[in-house]
């Protein structure tokens, strides 16, 4: 028996995608849904009822105006906050997140928990980021995990804490992955594991170099090299990660002390040849 004809058919998501995916993006695809099947009527069908053409070409429409009209306050709203228009930023960001939109979400529990263009109300605030958490929000993920953490805004709770930083970390969010290697190196919310520090640290400084943690996680792969930590010990390797944090300290005179001080002290345990070695590998980072 042959296969059914399905030229020219829109296949549907299915629901686990559909649910995960952009509020935006799933108003524009069922628009654009109801677009083709209003055009395949109107060239199937001889008599066609022209009330729910008009029907389904209004809803259709103003479907891609709400996308556009979202996606619009969205932007003002984060231009604003970038601004320092708090409340203009506010403003903004609350039609888009009541509208969906999981970085509107993100941004406004971000005005809530600081109290910016608003009251100061963490609870509201942790409701919204949580919000963009679970729909996959890394930034939020990252900072209901810190709240779990610190036990300030929310009741302390380190595993909680450690199964979100692990979801932002795995969602290639920097900052996540060096402080989920501090939680893996210190047993903090999961069992202590020293290579897998070590793995989400170096993770952490082969991407996004902008990341708050960039030189700290240079400075901790170098003394995880030199000590052994992780993975076998290697001198060479440990004065290159040092070296590197050195060279991109950049006016960081806590950082540069500190890769300063730990190359004087393994230069005298290397070879001239080692060092040259380990500045070029620096060089190539």
């Amino acid at each position: 028996m042959a296969e059914p004809e399905t030229s020219g058919m829109a296949t549907a998501p299915s629901l686990n995608h559909w649910c995960r995916s952009d509020p935006r993006d799933r108003g524009f695809r069922l628009a654009q849904l109801l677009i083709q099947n209003f055009r395949t009527s109107i060239m199937n069908t001889e008599n066609v009822s022209s009330s729910r053409i008009g029907l389904a070409a209004f809803i259709a429409v103003a479907m891609l105006l709400q996308v556009r009209v979202v996606t619009a306050g969205l932007a003002e709203g984060y231009d604003a906050y970038v601004r320092g228009d708090y409340e203009i930023a506010y403003t903004e960001l609350l039609a888009a997140a009541r509208a969906g939109d999981v970085n509107a979400s993100y941004y406004l529990g971000l005005l809530y928990w600081d109290g910016n263009g608003v009251e100061r109300d963490v609870g509201t605030g942790v409701i919204w980021l949580s919000d963009a958490a679970v729909r996959g929000h890394t930034g939020a993920q990252l900072v209901v995990a810190l709240a779990y953490d610190s036990g300030r805004e929310l009741e302390q709770n380190f595993h909680l804490g450690a199964g979100w930083m692990i979801e932002a970390a795995r969602g290639g969010n920097a900052d996540a992955q060096y402080l989920l290697g501090t939680y893996y190196r210190d047993g903090r919310g999961v069992v202590q594991n020293y290579r897998e520090a070590y793995a989400w640290t170096e993770r952490s400084v082969t991407g996004d170099r902008s990341n708050a943690y960039f030189l700290d996680a240079l400075l901790s792969l170098g003394a995880a090299r030199e000590w052994g930590r992780g993975l076998p010990q290697d001198l060479v390797e440990s004065y290159k990660w040092y070296a590197a944090a050195a060279g991109n300290s950049a006016g960081e005179v806590r950082i540069f002390d500190a890769a300063g001080r730990a190359m004087d002290a393994l230069s005298t345990r290397m070879t001239g040849a080692q060092i040259v070695e380990a500045q070029r590998r620096a060089s190539h980072l």
